[in-house]
C-alpha cells in the first residue's frame, strides 16, 4: 500500500489530445483540471505519419483520440504516440477512444473478410498501450479481442434521462431500428419506464433492406429511435417514415455515436419524418449544417472513468 502511494503522489495525469477531436479533450482537460497538451497533425514528405510527445517521465500520459473521416491516418497518430508515450514515460499509457474505430467488424461473415476490430485492439497492445477507455463499443465481444483492462462506458442513463426531459411520459414509445438495437431499448425502457416497440428487418441476397416490419403499437404516440450509432442514416429515414406511416404523431432519433457520414445531414434535413436527431459528442459534429442536429456531452462519463484509472482515485481505493 505505501508503494501505491508513493507511486500515487510521484505520478501527474498529462491529457494528450490528438487532432481528431480537440474541442472534447478540452472540455475532459477543464473538468478534470488536468495539464493538456494537443499534438497537431504532422507528416513527412513521403506522407507518413509524424508525431513529437511532449511527456515527461514521471508523467501519466492519457491519449485522447476519436478517429474519424481520415480514419486510418488518426489510427496511426494514436498508435505512434502511445509508443512514443510508452518510451518516455515510466507509468501507464491509457488510450482514451471516445468512438472505437472498425467497431462493426468484429466478426467475420465470411472466411475470407478480416475482423478489424480484432486488428486494432491488438495494434494498441503492440504500441504500448496499458488501458483502453472507449464508449459503447458496437459489440461487447470486441473487449474479449483485448488482453488489457477496457472501460466500456455505457450512455444508456445520458439517454434515458434526455429522453424523459423532452418527452412526455404517457405518449412516447421507444423503438428499436433492428434486433441489434434492442438490448440496449429495452435498458433504456427500463430506465425510463416507457413501452417499447421493434422494427424487423428483412435483406434481400444483396444485403439490401427488401422490407421493414413493425412490431409493436405507436398509434398517437411520439416514437424515439434508438440505437449505438448513426452513419449514413438511410435505414432510420426509412425506419421514421415507417413509423409515420403506422400512426406515430412525430419521430425523432436518440444515437450514441454520430458518425454522420456521406449524405446522412442532407438526408435528415429533407425528411419529413424526423422531427430532431440527437447523438453525443463522442465525435465531433457540424451542427451549423443541420437544424434537427442535437448533441449530448459524454465529457463529464468520460473524465470521471480516466480520474478512476489515475492515482488520485486509485489512493482513495487502497
Amino acid at each position: 500500500m505505501l508503494l501505491q502511494l508513493v507511486r500515487g503522489l510521484s505520478t501527474v495525469p498529462h491529457i494528450l489530445a490528438l487532432p481528431s477531436h480537440p474541442s472534447l479533450a478540452n472540455e475532459i482537460s477543464q473538468r478534470l483540471g488536468y495539464k493538456i497538451s494537443h499534438i497537431p497533425n504532422g507528416s513527412f514528405s513521403n506522407a507518413e505519419t509524424k508525431v513529437a510527445v511532449p511527456i515527461q517521465h514521471k508523467e501519466k500520459p492519457v491519449i485522447i483520440q476519436s478517429p474519424h473521416k481520415d480514419i486510418n491516418t488518426h489510427l496511426m497518430e494514436l498508435l505512434l504516440t502511445v509508443q512514443a508515450c510508452k518510451q518516455l514515460s515510466s507509468t501507464p499509457v491509457t488510450a482514451v477512444i471516445p468512438c472505437f474505430p472498425y467497431a462493426r467488424s468484429d466478426k467475420s461473415e465470411s472466411r475470407n473478410l478480416p475482423i478489424g476490430a480484432k486488428l486494432i485492439c491488438k495494434l494498441l497492445e503492440a504500441a504500448g498501450a496499458d488501458e483502453v477507455i472507449t464508449v459503447e463499443l458496437h459489440s461487447s465481444q470486441t473487449e474479449g479481442f483485448f488482453n488489457i483492462p477496457v472501460s466500456n462506458i455505457q450512455t444508456t442513463q445520458l439517454l434515458a434521462d434526455y429522453i424523459i426531459s423532452t418527452n412526455s411520459e404517457d405518449k412516447t414509445v421507444l423503438v428499436a431500428p433492428d434486433a441489434g438495437a434492442m438490448k440496449k431499448v429495452t435498458a433504456i425502457s427500463e430506465l425510463t419506464e416507457l413501452p417499447f416497440a421493434l422494427i424487423h428487418k428483412e435483406r434481400a441476397s444483396d444485403g439490401t433492406i427488401s422490407r421493414m416490419t413493425l412490431v409493436g403499437d405507436v398509434r398517437g404516440r411520439n416514437a424515439v429511435i434508438v440505437d449505438d450509432m448513426a452513419d449514413t442514416c438511410g435505414t432510420v429515414i426509412k425506419a421514421a417514415d415507417l413509423l409515420v406511416n403506422n400512426g406515430a404523431c412525430g419521430v425523432e432519433a436518440v444515437m450514441t455515436h454520430g458518425i454522420l457520414s456521406g449524405a446522412a445531414l442532407e438526408r435528415i434535413n429533407n425528411s419529413s419524418s424526423i422531427s430532431s436527431f440527437t447523438v453525443t459528442n463522442t465525435l465531433p459534429q457540424c451542427v451549423d449544417q443541420c437544424s434537427k442536429l442535437r448533441v449530448l456531452d459524454v465529457s463529464k462519463l468520460i473524465g470521471s472513468e480516466i480520474r478512476n484509472r489515475c492515482y488520485d482515485s486509485s489512493l482513495v481505493e487502497t
